[in-house]
């Protein structure tokens, strides 16, 4: 074959995703090498012994200017886009003229291997915020209540308003036990679900258990369960990927890119916040469902953390740290297509340190809330109102049917608590009596309600 066929011969690199090839640029000049890693160069591919060119697409790992290799970027591919002619009779013509017969869809590298490589300052950053996290975790585990459900509330009601998701705190509870709550509420208390499957599930990551947290957070809705067979794309238009701001991979890229994705989570020499850093930001990438990518990413972060032991008895509202920052977030995430793991890295440390400040301020209001009802509760030790408090940690509005299946005793006792309840403050009668008879504890609520809020979140990371 003559030299004109292939003009560049470079060492050959094999990822873990369909086999597709890599051009290494990592033994060529460094400003050379730093040019091609940057543009869109001819890909050329191994026939036997011979390396000829076959079409042109971006490739190679990202290096600085100093040769040094990076986290790789993106490369992206032509992919055809199937055009109906009588869907494509509905759209006006000003979009019409805008969608072509192929786009670019993003082609994620395979991470199961890659060197990962951290500024000393960052790592060592790192190394602080996990100690935190750890302690955080290992003092709720000495509480008289499940202070992680608390938790948890405050976690998916932050990561369903990055989403665009709002409900009060109430109807998220109240659509917990009623299917007459808020449409938006009942999608939180999807996701609600979706956080405690994470939390509930043991072992190792796998494809299967991601399946399953996003399967409990759209249940009840119109979304397919299981791995997407169809494109999707984030910005741009309804009618097709053109003009998109990002196009995730073709769908028949997605096992081979989720494979790699829970090998990469496998691996032990990279630290619990910088793995679960990267598998996150891999993870949106990949897009692997039709919806619900985000929030079912941020639920991974805490299956990774628990995964990794440094957070196994509690939740934290990470996503609140991320609701703080939101540009920020999404400018991290952008970056890792390019090639940098610094932002998200960074940006999920700071999460996590004001998760454990904003987790640490509701335990410690909640403590200060059920000391008081304990001072006031002059019944016998051992009656049923001893235990309600911790119930209604867990489960901030109750009826007395529930109340009574979960304290184990009779539908007319459970109405009598919750009349007591009523008397001495703890619980108020919900207005709505088409829902029936509901009651909440606006105390406990307001403290889900300023650390599940922006402006809330910001007063206490002003603290």
């Amino acid at each position: 074959m003559s030299s004109a066929r292939c003009p560049l011969v470079l060492p050959r690199r094999t990822t873990g995703i369909e086999g597709s090839s890599q051009l290494v640029a990592s033994k060529l000049p460094p400003l050379l090498a730093h040019a091609l890693c940057n543009v869109r160069i001819p890909v050329c591919q191994y026939y036997g012994s011979v390396l000829i060119y076959t079409s042109v697409r971006a490739y190679g790992p990202t290096l600085n200017r100093e040769g040094a290799i990076m986290w790789p970027s993106i490369s992206y591919e032509t992919c055809t886009w199937d055009r109906d002619y009588d869907e494509l009779a509905l759209i006006p013509k000003s979009r019409r003229r805008k969608i072509l017969p192929t786009f670019e869809a993003a082609v994620p590298v395979a991470i199961a291997r890659q060197t990962v490589s951290l500024p000393p300052e960052l790592e060592r950053r790192i190394a602080e915020v996990e100690i935190a996290v750890a302690r955080f975790d290992e003092a709720q585990n000495s509480r008289d209540y499940d202070l992680p459900a608390l938790l948890l509330r405050s976690e998916s009601s932050s990561s369903s308003q990055i989403e665009r998701l709002t409900s009060s705190v109430r109807n998220v509870a109240l659509a917990e036990l009623s299917d007459k709550a808020p449409a938006n509420a009942l999608l939180i208390a999807g996701n609600v679900a979706a956080m405690r499957e994470a939390l509930e599930q043991s072992g190792p990551v796998s494809v299967s258990s991601i399946c399953s947290i996003h399967d409990t957070l759209m249940a009840g809705t119109a979304e397919r369960k299981g791995l997407r067979d169809e494109q999707v794309w984030i910005g741009g238009s309804p009618y097709s990927p053109h003009g998109a701001a990002f196009v995730p991979p073709h769908a028949s890229r997605v096992p081979g890119c989720l494979d790699d994705l829970i090998a990469f989570g496998e691996r032990e020499d990279v630290s619990p916040v910088v793995k679960a850093a990267i598998f996150h930001a891999q993870f949106e990438t990949i897009h692997p469902f039709t919806d619900g990518n985000g929030r079912t990413g941020r639920a991974l972060v805490h299956r990774m953390l628990a995964s990794d032991e440094i957070l196994i008895h509690s939740a934290l509202p990470v996503s609140a740290g991320l609701l703080h920052d939101v540009e920020r977030y999404m400018e991290a995430l952008d970056a890792y297509h390019a090639g940098g793991i610094e932002q998200i890295v960074g940006c999920l440390a700071d999460a996590l340190e004001l998760a454990v400040v904003i987790g640490s301020r509701i335990a410690s209001d909640m403590d200060a809330i059920l000391e008081a009802w304990s001072a006031a509760n002059t019944d016998r030790a051992g009656s049923a109102s001893h235990d309600l408090p911790a119930l209604l940690v867990e489960q901030p509005v109750v009826n007395a049917a529930y109340v009574a299946e979960r304290l184990g005793i009779t539908d007319r006792a459970a109405r009598t608590l919750v009349e007591t309840a009523c008397e001495r403050g703890i619980l108020s009668k919900m207005g709505n009596a088409k829902r029936g008879a509901f009651y909440q504890t606006s105390e406990l609520i307001g403290i889900l309600e300023e650390a599940s809020s922006l402006q809330g979140i910001r007063r206490i990371a002003a603290r």
